[in-house]
C-alpha cells in the first residue's frame, strides 16, 4: 500500500479514536441556554412546510435545515443532536489534515498531523462541539474547510479542466452552505489571497492570473449574499440592534483585548468560562489595552519576518485575526464567546506546532545528545496531549446538567448579572426556592434594568410562600 495512503489511514485511526474518547462524554450533555428557544420552542422547526414556507425570510439557513432534520429525528432528546455535532467536529479535524497536508512534503508531514490533533481535543472547542446551539460555529467551519480542501484539490489539476472546474464548482457551494451555516464565513475568500502567495508561493503575475480564474467566483458570491443581506429585514434590525450597542472605537478596543484573552484561554484552558465577564475599554491607555498593543505589533512582526522561512507560522498567526475580525469589527452583546474561537484555533495551534517542529529540529542539529533531546520532546508532547484530553473530559461533564455548567460559570464570572439569573433558574428548576431567589436577587442587584432577573426573583418568591 502506498505510503501516503498509509499516512492518512493511521491520522484517521487516531483522530478518531482520541475524538471520541475525548467527547464520549458529550452525547450525555443536556440542552442549555439558547437550546431551548432557538430549537425545542422554534415553530419553523415543527414541520417541514412551516420551515419552507419562512425560508426566504430565515438567517442561517443552513444550520436551521440540519436542526429540522435533527428536531425531526430525535424529538426532544438530546443525544442525537450531539453525535451530528461532534461528527462534525471530527470532520473538521481530517480537513484540517488535509489542507495543511498540501503545505508539507509528504516525508515531513507532522505539522499536519499535530495542528489537526491539537484542534480535535484542545478544550477550548468545548463550546462548538457540546453546546448544540454551538453547531453554528461547527457547521460553518466544516463548509468552511471543505471549500478550502476541494478549492487546493482544483489548484493541484490543471487550470480550466474539467476536474479542476468541478472542484471549483464543489468549492462554491461549500462556501454557499458556510455563509448559509453562519455569516462570519465571509472570510473565505481573503484565506485565498493569504494561502496562494504565502504557502504556494505564487508570483504577482500568477497570483493574478489564478485571482481571475479562481478567486473570483468566491468574490461574486460574497457579493451576493452581501447584497441579499443588505436587503433582508431581519439582518437589517440585527445589524441596526448590534451597531447600538457600543461605540466603534470601544468596540475595537474591547474586542481586541478580546482577542488577546482568546489567546490567553489556549495556554490556560482552566479560564474557560461560558459567559465571560470581560471590560469595555474606552481608550488606548486603559489597562490593559497597553500590554495588548505590545503583544499584537509583537505578532504581527513576527509573523512578517517569519513567512519567508517559517511561512506555516506567519499563515496560522494571519489566519487567527481574519477569523476574529469579523466579531473585532462588528458588535455583539457578548465581547467573547469561545464557540467564535472554533475554527480561529487552528491558526495559533498550526503556529505553535510549525514553531515547536523549527525549534526541535534546530536543537537535534546543535545539541550533543539527539536520543536524548528526542525522548524529552516526546515526553513533553505525550503529557500536553493527556492533559488536554483530561481537562476537555472535564469540560464536557458541565454540559450533562444546567446546575453543573452555571455554577461553573458564576464562580468564574460572580460580577456578571446573567449567569447568577441562569443558575437561579437551573435552582428554581429543582424546586430549591430559597438558592434561586437568592441567585435573582444577586442578579437584580448587579444589573437593576435586567428585567428578566426581576421578573425571575418575584416569580421565584411567589412559589417559594405558596401563592403560585
Amino acid at each position: 500500500m502506498d505510503r501516503l495512503i498509509l499516512h492518512r489511514l493511521a491520522f484517521f485511526a487516531l483522530a478518531a479514536s482520541a475524538t471520541v474518547a475525548t467527547y464520549a462524554g458529550a452525547v450525555y450533555g443536556d440542552f442549555q441556554f439558547d437550546d431551548v428557544p432557538a430549537i425545542l420552542e422554534n415553530p419553523h422547526l415543527e414541520r417541514w412546510e412551516t420551515f419552507l414556507g419562512h425560508l426566504g425570510h430565515m438567517v442561517r439557513p443552513a444550520l436551521y435545515g440540519t436542526l429540522l432534520i435533527d428536531r425531526s429525528l430525535y424529538g426532544t432528546g438530546p443525544t442525537g443532536y450531539h453525535v451530528l455535532n461532534l461528527l462534525l467536529h471530527l470532520g473538521s479535524g481530517l480537513l484540517i489534515y488535509r489542507i495543511l497536508s498540501h503545505a508539507v512534503t509528504e516525508d515531513i508531514r507532522q505539522p499536519a498531523f499535530w495542528t489537526a490533533l491539537l484542534f480535535l481535543i484542545h478544550p477550548i472547542q468545548t463550546e462548538a462541539v457540546t453546546y448544540i446551539s454551538g453547531r453554528a460555529s461547527g457547521l460553518m467551519a466544516f463548509f468552511y474547510l471543505l471549500a478550502l480542501t476541494l478549492y487546493l484539490e482544483a489548484a493541484t489539476h490543471r487550470r480550466n479542466s474539467i476536474s479542476s472546474r468541478r472542484y471549483l464548482i464543489g468549492a462554491l457551494i461549500s462556501f454557499m452552505l458556510a455563509l448559509g451555516s453562519k455569516e462570519t464565513a465571509m472570510t473565505f475568500p481573503f484565506v485565498l489571497l493569504l494561502w496562494d502567495p504565502l504557502i504556494r508561493r505564487l508570483d504577482h503575475a500568477e497570483l493574478r492570473r489564478t485571482f481571475l480564474s479562481s478567486h473570483l467566483p468566491f468574490w461574486l458570491v460574497l457579493f451576493a449574499a452581501g447584497l441579499w443581506t443588505w436587503s433582508h429585514p431581519r439582518y437589517s434590525a440585527l445589524a441596526q440592534f448590534s451597531f447600538g450597542l457600543r461605540p466603534f472605537w470601544d468596540n475595537l478596543l474591547s474586542e481586541l483585548h478580546a482577542a488577546v484573552y482568546a489567546l490567553l484561554l489556549l495556554v490556560c484552558p482552566w479560564k474557560q468560562n461560558f459567559d465571560h465577564d470581560l471590560p469595555v475599554l474606552h481608550s488606548l491607555s486603559e489597562w490593559p489595552m497597553p500590554i495588548d498593543m505590545l503583544l499584537l505589533s509583537g505578532m504581527a512582526g513576527g509573523a512578517l519576518i517569519a513567512a519567508r522561512r517559517l511561512p506555516l507560522f506567519s499563515f496560522g498567526l494571519a489566519w487567527f485575526f481574519l477569523q476574529m475580525l469579523p466579531t473585532i469589527l462588528i458588535p455583539r452583546n457578548d465581547l467573547l464567546s469561545e464557540r467564535n474561537l472554533y475554527l480561529a484555533s487552528m491558526g495559533p495551534f498550526l503556529a505553535v506546532v510549525a514553531l515547536g517542529i523549527h525549534l526541535i529540529s534546530r536543537l537535534i542539529v546543535t545539541l550533543p545528545y539527539l536520543k536524548l533531546v528526542r525522548v524529552a520532546a516526546g515526553s513533553l508532547i505525550i503529557a500536553l496531549v493527556v492533559t488536554l484530553c483530561l481537562v476537555t473530559v472535564q469540560r464536557n461533564a458541565l454540559y450533562r446538567d444546567p446546575l453543573l455548567l452555571w455554577s461553573d460559570t458564576v464562580a468564574k464570572s460572580p460580577r456578571k448579572a446573567r449567569p447568577h439569573n441562569n443558575l437561579g433558574h437551573s435552582l428554581a428548576q429543582r424546586g430549591d426556592w430559597s438558592r434561586a431567589i437568592d441567585e435573582f436577587r444577586i442578579a437584580a442587584t448587579l444589573d437593576p434594568d435586567y428585567v428578566a432577573a426581576q421578573d425571575n426573583l418575584r416569580d421565584a418568591y411567589l412559589h417559594h410562600v405558596g401563592r403560585r
